[in-house]
């Protein structure tokens, strides 16, 4: 193993409640697909397994440092606890979404990598084939991946700026998927110019790429993905914040979709500043007893409902 892999595989055990363990496979596509990666969990033990050995060195390190960001409360994370009663439609929202949200979490992946000494003029080759291999170029019409497009373009452009010697990707983006290509670019220009290093400022890129994507889809005259209702974002609260009564930071309004954990129509939190979901709750099935339960919780002080819903949250 590079031994700046074992480092990093370190770092998060020391702070991984448990043992992860890390495996690469036999295939040797030539494609660098850095979310081709799986984690598997025993007990208190988590395997992570990248089947392919091309550039497994950068597909382990990103899977790594993705890890410590989220151990460390820097990056918010997503949660899905909504469903359509679809299996095909949530499945399709969940990945979406999680790609959306890897936009974000690459651009402090990539460069850390990159600093680290784990791209180079190789990783690059390998990348522009994994984009060639995954998403078809553009025709002259809107199609049904054209939101697929726009993601690994969106990727791909942080993968440009993080990484030295990408002026043939950029080259490729241009005449394969120019629609993409500009769209991405307006979506990605306020990321790579963002400071990443608070919480707050990285939820609020998150909530600013659900935003953009929807409307970009709009644009498009295709079906927006509304990951702002969708998706539980990882709440960054201060302590007057969590001090204060839910009635005073969420708003809570019935959703049409429906509570995984209840199955009946769900109640979600939104956040009053962005209108994020950063949390579902399940009220009292006997109807007669809701109207004392959301007087309590309107009144209930932040800290304590995230306590209740054992749900984790950033602290700034």
């Amino acid at each position: 193993m590079n031994p700046k892999i074992q480092t990093l595989l370190d770092q998060v055990n020391q702070t991984y409640p448990g043992t992860v363990m890390v495996r690469v496979g036999q295939e040797n596509s030539g494609e660098l697909h850095p979310d081709h990666v799986s984690q598997d969990a025993l007990a208190d033990r988590l395997l992570i397994e990248v089947p392919d050995q091309t550039q497994a060195d950068f597909v382990l390190g990103n899977e790594l440092l993705k890890m410590l960001l989220a151990l460390n409360g820097i990056m918010p994370q997503i949660f899905f606890s909504l469903s359509f009663h679809d299996q095909d439609l949530d499945d399709q929202l969940i990945s979406l979404a999680t790609r959306m949200h890897r936009v974000v979490v690459h651009a402090i992946t990539y460069q850390e990598l990159a600093q680290h000494g784990l791209a180079d003029e190789d990783t690059v080759a390998a990348y522009r084939a994994g984009l060639a291999a995954g998403v078809s170029p553009e025709s002259d019409e809107i199609d049904g991946e054209s939101l697929w497009r726009l993601l690994a373009v969106m990727d791909a452009l942080v993968f440009a700026n993080r990484v030295d010697g990408t002026d043939g990707l950029l080259a490729d983006l241009d005449e394969n998927y120019p629609r993409a290509y500009v769209a991405a670019k307006s979506l990605v220009d306020p990321i790579l110019s963002a400071d990443l290093k608070q919480p707050r400022q990285l939820r609020r890129l998150v909530v600013q790429t659900f935003t953009g994507v929807d409307q970009t889809l709009t644009d498009w005259e295709l079906p927006s993905v509304n990951a702002r209702e969708y998706v539980t974002l990882t709440s960054v609260l201060s302590k007057r914040q969590l001090s204060l009564p839910v009635k005073q930071v969420f708003d809570i309004f019935h959703s049409e979709m429906f509570d995984i954990q209840t199955q009946q129509t769900a109640f979600v939190g939104l956040n009053k500043g962005d209108q994020q979901n950063s949390f579902v709750i399940a009220p009292p099935a006997n109807e007669a007893d809701r109207p004392a339960f959301f007087r309590e919780l309107y009144d209930l002080p932040v800290g304590e409902l995230f306590q209740k819903l054992a749900l984790p949250y950033i602290e700034r």
